[in-house]
């Protein structure tokens, strides 16, 4: 059982919800049956972002959403307290494209997220706990609210420098984020090392295929599987652009925690991106220790720094994703995000900086003879 303290989930899903909350010109509607089969599908009303229905006995639900807009980036999930769903995604001749059981460690609802296809729709399945080949085989029943959002693809967010580097405004200002991404405070289990807030990235709850990942970070299709951990499936990053100078060193505190066992198919890993790709930690590392916070390993707080070459624009992506699966968490919390500035040694003002250091090493060494 994942050691996650209940004022953290409902920290994280009361966030996850609220991004998933439709805006006021959406509505919804009522389920309309028959629609046990793909066939006899119930097409909602242009418009419409949920639907309340009913599953009853070994019954499937089927419906599709339609008048979306190709290209934009979907999440769909199911609401209920009564039964555990299963949700699938279904292309435009009923075959299953992607399906979901438990959004994460800690939750029987599921969800899917994506790109809204040429087709300018989505159909969707509903159906029970282990139901994967959706042919009845379930024994749930209930009330439940199957919800859609979508939206335009997250922009860039370019600045003349680095801002909100610790994330104290208590928000992603300054950011770009996609998937499962939260502020925190040390109510979570760990204390920030900047401040009073952090980041946290998850593969729980709302996250993206790595192909999404990687075009929203400017990486080349393939970039987080060629890392060498396997098959990236989804996850969740933040990045943001600015303005840096030649010299300047950019460092970053992060602590990757998972609940992945250490077996080479499900290599959950954390990342970071900076002129290049490179990884911050996998479920093979050896900083790994037992975690007395939300998981059960844990690295423990580190820092990664690197050397800009060139003064100009750069792009800082971090992100966390699942490796092999979708079922088990990883998640990555970040913090302290700073830009130090190295005196330029050819300015008059880095010349009497750097003799100085020099003088006083010189002394030092004559003191010693």
């Amino acid at each position: 059982m994942n050691k996650v303290s209940t004022l953290t989930i409902s920290a994280i899903y009361s966030i996850l919800f609220s991004f998933l909350t439709t805006d006021k010109s959406a509505f919804a509607v009522a389920e309309s049956e028959p629609n046990n089969s793909f066939a006899d599908r119930q097409f909602l009303l242009s418009g419409s972002t949920s639907v309340n229905a009913q599953l009853i006995g070994e019954n499937l639900d089927y419906f599709t959403f339609s008048n979306l807009k190709s290209g934009n980036l979907f999440t769909a999930q199911i609401n209920t307290n009564a039964f555990d769903p299963l949700l699938a995604l279904l292309d435009d001749f009923g075959s299953i494209l992607a399906i979901n059981d438990d959004s994460s460690d800690n939750s029987v609802l599921p969800i899917l997220t994506g790109r809204i296809p040429t087709s300018n729709s989505l159909n969707f399945a509903v159906s029970g706990l282990r139901d994967i080949n959706l042919i009845g085989n379930h024994f749930e029943s209930g009330p439940y609210t199957l919800l859609l959002n979508s939206f335009n693809s997250p922009k860039p967010s370019v600045n003349e420098t680095l801002i909100n580097n610790s994330f104290e405004s208590n928000d992603f200002a300054g950011w770009t984020t996609i998937g499962s991404t939260s502020i925190v405070d040390k109510t979570s289990g760990s204390s920030a090392t900047a401040g009073n807030l952090q980041a946290l990235l998850s593969t729980r709850g709302a996250t993206f295929t790595d192909s999404i990942i990687e075009e929203f970070i400017g990486l080349e299709a393939g970039s987080l599987d060629n890392l060498g951990n396997g098959n990236a499936t989804s996850g969740s990053a933040i990045q943001q652009t600015f303005m840096v100078e030649a010299g300047d060193i950019l460092t970053l505190d992060w602590n990757f925690l998972t609940n992945e066992v250490q077996f080479p198919p499900l290599n959950d890993f954390s990342f970071v991106t900076i002129s290049s790709l490179s990884e911050l930690a996998d479920t093979s590392s050896a900083r790994l220790n037992s975690s007395t916070i939300q998981f059960f390993q844990e690295t423990g707080f580190q820092t990664f720094s690197f050397k800009i070459p060139s003064t100009g624009m750069y792009t800082l992506g971090i992100g966390v994703t699942d490796v092999g699966d979708n079922n088990i968490d990883s998640s990555l919390l970040v913090d302290n995000v700073r830009l130090i500035s190295v005196p330029d040694k050819t300015s008059v003002l880095g010349i009497l900086a750097f003799g100085i250091v020099g003088a006083i090493s010189v002394l030092k060494r004559l003191a010693t003879l």
